[in-house]
């Protein structure tokens, strides 16, 4: 997906300044059962540049359903080769892997933008517990913000563990660095969407 909306962001002329450059509102379903955490169910609303571009390009298709499966398909070879964009951590502070096998993924379109949903899975399955289990969901430099406009979007499929969202702390240099930086700009710092990034922590008692 970060491919796709590099190339829409490089039709317009004009020029956009400060990272990012294109939003993604997250929506979080975390599949746990037992207290064992087996993977996530996610939602990804384009904002309406991208988006409208998208749909553009569907409508002009002589052949729509192949266009839509083009599209499709070059969104999940994208989220696999990012990692699905998201970074789990264990209770231990272990980085825990993900498959390359997403399930259940698809795109619509509602209110004039698309949402692409996908459901993905942990290589090894972790329990949760009273230490939070923690998810980050961004795009590396930046380029792309993705975050969850409130609590109300993330949910878990056992109610015995409770899901919460914790807000950046980023620093004001930070800040306006970001803003500074053009589109054909790429930040000194390889991480530095992680500085902006949600936490989403996960526990159960």
């Amino acid at each position: 997906m970060k491919y796709i909306l590099f190339s829409l962001l490089s039709l317009f002329s004009v020029s956009l300044w400060a990272h990012p450059h294109s939003f993604v509102d997250l929506k979080t379903k975390a599949l746990v059962n037992d207290k064992t955490l087996t993977g996530f169910q996610m939602d990804w609303t384009l904002d309406e540049i991208a988006s409208s571009t998208l749909i553009y390009e569907l409508q002009a298709s002589d052949r729509p359903d192949k266009t839509k499966s083009t599209i499709l398909n070059e969104m999940i070879e994208t989220a696999k080769e990012e990692h699905y964009f998201s970074y789990l951590y264990n209770q231990k502070n272990d980085l825990i892997k993900f498959t390359d096998k997403p399930e259940d993924y698809a795109f619509e379109i509602k209110n004039n933008r698309i949402i692409f949903t996908v459901k993905f899975y942990l290589e090894k399955p972790q329990q949760l517990g009273e230490l939070p289990t923690v998810l980050m969901t961004y795009e590396p430099t930046y380029y792309m913000g993705m975050e969850y406009n409130s609590e109300k979007e993330l949910a878990m499929t056992d109610s015995n563990c409770q899901i919460r969202l914790i807000q950046p702390k980023v620093d004001n240099s930070l800040k306006q660095y970001a803003s500074g930086l053009d589109k054909d700009q790429t930040p000194e710092d390889g991480s530095l969407g992680r500085h902006f990034a949600q936490k989403v922590s996960m526990t159960c008692k």
